[in-house]
């Protein structure tokens, strides 16, 4: 039985799941998280699962752990796994890789030794999402040495936003003087997690995706929102990088372009972040902004619940950070609603879905934008909307609205690991690797 091991990496943390083939039942699952951040040391917990019985591990890393070296660790935690509880000739087949940056890649790129021609543009690529692509090469690089057997299949958030109109991801701004690496365009993120929704909304629906219109909100440290019409990507928050649009935890999201020159005059000098140089401006709008620059903490359910307080002294600023937080998700939904509404024959709205960790858990945030939608006879059920959804029971979905709700918001749990394993199975068959 082959099989095959999904990889999601952040800046700090690495999300893994191994899966057979061709089924995609979980085998391991598990995250690193405090990874590469300086005086921490990196945890890696995962859950072995063997005939429906669950096995929790948990380790500590030594302090200062190079990036790389975590992902060696989980490797042969893995190894070690699958040897103890599986059959011996397990085989990792494929290692599918969520990039954050695909540029104009259509298709999910493949890598493997005597074929390794996409890194140079990956290297390239990394300006673009300088705090996740490079960590992506790292572990292809990785995978390449130590699993040469394995093909590496890279799956960009990129390309569920090529259907874009061209006045869409088109900026008013005049040819650059030096060719870029790719064409300066908006290109969006949270493509895998977008795709993976639509499919699961498709189900909890019973209608085909081509038909879907949805507005997803995936909010969490990244939050971005994007318009689905008949599918497709219509229109989304994040830009040519994923600093456009929403603010996240320590993300400024969209500002005034000259803002940064007149916060930081030295914004164009180039900075180290780990090892890889990016300009400070970038440094700062993505480390220093978001929900953290405005309350000191990028957990929203502290924020949530600290603005509540009204005795506490610092309530004000959980409670501007949770504003402005809505107040830009606003902007967007509106936008988004007219673009469809306003569409030859008023298209139906067949669900606003929020996802992401504060989507899927801030029952507040949910109802709050509900409230903003009862000019269109949105009604949130208080009880639906208190408890989130669980995937053995609702299938991941759940609708957290009034039966007859004139607009019906859902919950949806995404999974980015399991589209990438999804369309790793989709190139191995391709290559005719498996059945």
């Amino acid at each position: 039985m082959k099989s095959i091991l999904a990889v999601n990496c952040g800046s700090s943390s690495i999300k893994f799941k191994l899966y057979t083939i061709p089924e995609l039942n979980v085998l391991i699952s598990g995250q690193a998280s405090s990874v590469a951040t300086k005086g921490a040391k990196p945890s890696i917990k995962y859950i072995v699962h063997d005939q429906g019985k669950d096995e929790k591990n948990a380790e500590d890393e030594e302090e200062n752990m190079p990036y790389e070296a975590v992902f060696e660790r989980i490797v042969a935690l893995i190894d070690e796994s699958t040897a103890k509880h599986f059959q011996p000739e397990d085989a990792i087949a494929a290692v599918s890789h969520r990039v954050v940056h695909g540029g104009t890649e259509s298709e999910p790129m493949e890598i493997y030794p005597g074929h390794t021609e996409g890194l140079e543009l990956l290297d390239k690529l990394s300006d673009f999402a300088p705090l996740h692509n490079h960590r992506a090469v790292e572990v292809v690089k990785f995978c390449l040495e130590h699993l040469p057997k394995s093909r590496q299949i890279l799956c960009f958030d990129t390309l569920f936003h090529h259907t874009l109109p061209k006045q869409v991801y088109t900026y008013p701004l005049a040819p650059p003087a030096e060719t870029p690496a790719i064409p300066l365009r908006k290109y969006g993120a949270h493509g895998l997690s977008y795709a993976y929704i639509l499919s699961k909304m498709s189900e909890h629906l019973q209608k085909p995706q081509d038909e879907l219109n949805l507005i997803i909100a995936h909010l969490g440290s990244g939050a971005s929102m994007c318009l689905i019409k008949q599918g497709k990507s219509f229109d989304t928050t994040m830009g040519l990088t994923p600093l456009e649009g929403l603010p996240g935890g320590t993300r400024t999201g969209s500002l005034d372009p000259a803002l940064i020159f007149h916060h930081t005059p030295s914004a164009s000098e180039k900075v180290d972040f780990n090892g890889f140089p990016v300009a400070k401006a970038e440094m700062i709008m993505n480390k220093e902004g978001g929900l953290q620059a405005l309350c000191g903490t990028s957990n929203f359910g502290t924020i949530a619940s600290e603005m509540a307080g009204a005795s506490s002294p610092d309530a004000e600023k959980y409670r501007l950070a949770y504003d402005v937080f809505l107040d830009r998700i606003l902007n967007y939904l509106g936008a988004y609603l007219l673009k469809l509404f306003g569409s030859e024959g008023r298209p139906e709205l067949h669900g606003l879905v929020f996802s992401g960790g504060i989507g899927e858990r801030s029952s507040q945030l949910r109802a709050d934008v509900g409230r903003y939608l009862g000019w269109l006879k949105c009604e949130v059920d208080e009880e639906r909307n208190g408890q989130g959804p669980k995937e053995d029971v609702d299938g991941g979905v759940k609708e957290v609205t009034k039966d007859g709700s004139g607009v019906k918001i859902f919950v949806c749990l995404t999974d980015e690991e399991s589209q990438t394993a999804n369309m790793a199975v989709k190139a191995l068959r391709k290559a005719k690797l498996i059945n």
